[in-house]
């Protein structure tokens, strides 16, 4: 096990040397605070309880928005689409072996628009009496891909692949994925590695306008996530994660690293390869209710244009206790004296 944990982190880190760029799918900086969203195995993951979260992300602060103007007369001509904006919100708990859950993703970029709605379904398998366990999982929904055409201003008003109306379409989608835990690994607690597929089916999604039509392709996306947590002291604790994403094109790896004090006040770094370094922060209130903020600086030619962007997260825990019935009262009666 000690072996295959060393391999995973060196090649997480031959990872780093491609060149990266975001892919179809949104990015979010705190993934370990959004599993579900990559994983359908992660579902009941959290024994005995049931977990609620909520995400929002607005990326490259600053960038697009407002209207476009002609160099030649200053004179405004057509709205600019936004930067990218994001909300997520997922549940999940657990049944015995299986795990059930529901996330919804909205990513509005520009005029485009993404609303991405999966029921997902898992089944742990526990490997050893130490605590390993291996889920499997599987996620089934849809997907929306819309533009409002009446923003498009095309060279050619003719152009038969662009819409000049608000078009959107829906199809069919499939996640899957396997969730790998262990209570503790060596030296580090809490240990967790995943493997997943978003758009297993890479769903095509039709457009219709007037007598034309256009097929938007979605290419599948592959995902490896792992992390633990490593006990300095009584206080403290180092908890590194690492997230690898691609959709067999571009690469791109996120390294980060949480410092949490006394189970409840975190804070951290990441680095996405060839985007972002971010800076987070956390806050575990005792009534189960976690809060997170991370802020991205761009270390791409987008840092002249954007100051950044912004996430909030909010993640609550909850347990469930059904009682027993009770059992009847004997009645009794001269049969059965």
């Amino acid at each position: 096990m000690k072996i295959k944990f060393t391999l995973l982190l060196i090649l997480c880190i031959i990872i780093t040397a491609h060149k990266a760029i975001a892919q179809q799918d949104p990015q979010f900086t705190q993934f370990m605070n959004n599993k579900l969203f990559y994983n359908s195995a992660f579902a009941g993951s959290t024994q005995d309880k049931i977990c609620v979260n909520l995400l929002g992300r607005t990326q490259w602060t600053g960038f697009g928005g407002g209207t476009a103007f002609d160099p030649g007369n200053g004179q405004p001509l057509v709205p600019r689409g936004d930067s990218p904006r994001d909300l997520v919100g997922g549940i999940h708990g657990s049944i015995g072996r299986f795990g059930i859950g529901a996330h919804v993703v909205s990513d509005v970029l520009g005029f485009d628009n993404t609303l991405n709605a999966m029921l997902d379904l898992a089944y742990k398998q526990p490997l050893d009496a130490l605590g390993a366990k291996l889920a499997f999982g599987v996620g089934v929904g849809f997907i929306q891909k819309g533009v409002d055409g009446s923003k498009l201003i095309a060279k050619d008003p003719n152009d038969p692949l662009i819409p000049n109306i608000d078009v959107k379409g829906n199809e069919m989608d499939i996640n899957a994925g396997i969730y790998y835990t262990m209570d503790q690994l060596s030296i580090v607690n809490n240990f967790y590695f995943g493997l997943s597929a978003t758009h297993l089916n890479s769903p095509l999604v039709t457009w219709e306008w007037a007598s034309f039509i256009k097929k938007i392709p979605t290419n599948m996306h592959l995902y490896a996530m792992t992390g633990a947590e490593y006990e300095l002291n009584s206080s403290i604790v180092l908890n590194p994660n690492i997230l690898y994403k691609t959709d067999m094109v571009k690469h791109q790896v996120d390294l980060n690293c949480m410092v949490i004090w006394n189970q409840n006040l975190s804070a951290g770094l990441t680095y996405r390869t060839s985007d972002a370094i971010a800076v987070l922060v956390g806050y575990q209130l005792p009534i189960g209710m976690q809060l997170g903020y991370s802020y991205d600086l761009t270390t791409s030619n987008l840092l002249t244009y954007s100051t950044g962007s912004h996430e909030i997260t909010l993640r609550y825990c909850f347990g469930l206790k059904f009682p027993l019935p009770k059992p009847p009262i004997p009645v009794l009666t001269p049969r059965k004296m």
